[in-house]
Order: structure tokens, then sequence, then C-alpha cells
């Protein structure tokens, strides 16, 4: 799979008040010659069993601040792009460190990005996890919990993590 098979489809965050854009979410999508547009759901297991994940969340990382640099330069409004990241990448040591160098590469400030993590990656993990979240919003970036609802967050864990932002399941509202 090479990285021009991968493209980021942007999906607007609106302010429900002033109906203004104020973030968008970058979701890749695998762009196959044989199949047509395959979803992440499709390719991802698969990519993080044979761990290709990681070559494919920092593209998206990269190609995300990339074009949010881009539109900051032009002047358009999205303050903030969200990217989600999957437990592999977070999990990998060297995370904090390919955060720093894409920020620098492509010249976005921390806070132009929200990094997020489902609910379920949050709750797998201990006091490790809260440190590396310190050390992410410290940088000025945003954190959201994706798939809230889904799993067993206890609202006094929640409190310790540095998050700004709780994206509810559908499953929960139902």
């Amino acid at each position: 799979v090479m990285q021009k098979d991968f493209v980021l489809h942007y999906q607007p965050q609106v302010d429900i008040e002033t109906g203004r854009i104020v973030a968008v979410e970058g979701l890749v999508r695998w762009e196959s010659e044989d199949s047509g547009t395959i979803l992440p759901g499709d390719f991802i297991p698969l990519a993080e069993e044979t761990g290709l994940i990681g070559e494919i969340g920092e593209w998206v990382l990269r190609e995300g601040c990339r074009q949010m640099k881009e539109w900051k330069d032009m002047g358009l409004p999205p303050r903030r792009v969200a990217l989600n990241l999957s437990a592999r990448q977070f999990g990998d040591k060297n995370f904090l460190e390919t955060i720093v160098r894409v920020l620098a590469d492509t010249g976005l400030e921390g806070n132009a990005l929200e990094l997020e993590i489902t609910e379920s990656q949050v709750m797998r993990q201990t006091e490790g996890v809260i440190l590396l979240l310190n050390k992410i919003a410290d940088m000025g970036i945003h954190i959201a919990i994706d798939d809230f609802g889904t799993g067993y967050s206890s609202l006094s864990y929640l409190k310790r993590l540095p998050i700004q932002k709780l994206k509810i399941d559908q499953s929960f509202i139902r």
C-alpha cells in the first residue's frame, strides 16, 4: 500500500449558535484502484495487525497538519484540525517525538491540532497515558475522547485527564 492510495476527507465541525465552521475532522480513506473507496473500519484493523498503522497514522498526522497550515496561510476560518489516533500509535514510545517533528516540519502551531482517542483506549491504559496526554496538552494540542459511553469510564478518572471535548457515542444517546 502506497501513501498515494490514501486521502483525507475533511468533515466540518460547526458552531451551532453562529453557523461558523470552527474545526474540521480529517477522515482517512483508502482509494483502491480495484475496490474504490475503502472505509477505515475495513482497513484499520488490518493495518494495526500488520504494523502498517504507524506509517499510515504518521501520514494522516502530517497531511492533516500540512493542509491546516495551508488553510491558515490562506486566511480560511477553521481554527483546528481533529485527527483520530489508533491504539497502536498512542502506544508507540516515539509518538510524542513524531508529533513534535510533524508540527515543526509543517509549521503548524499545537493549538491548531486536536487529537482524538477512543474512550476504550484511555480506559485500557494507566498512569503512562495520563502523563502522555499531559505532555501533549502542554504543547497546546487539544485532546478529545471519541466514542464516549461505549466503555466504562469513571467521571473521576476523566477529571484527571487534560481533555477539552467528549464526543458522545450514538449508542449511549439511544
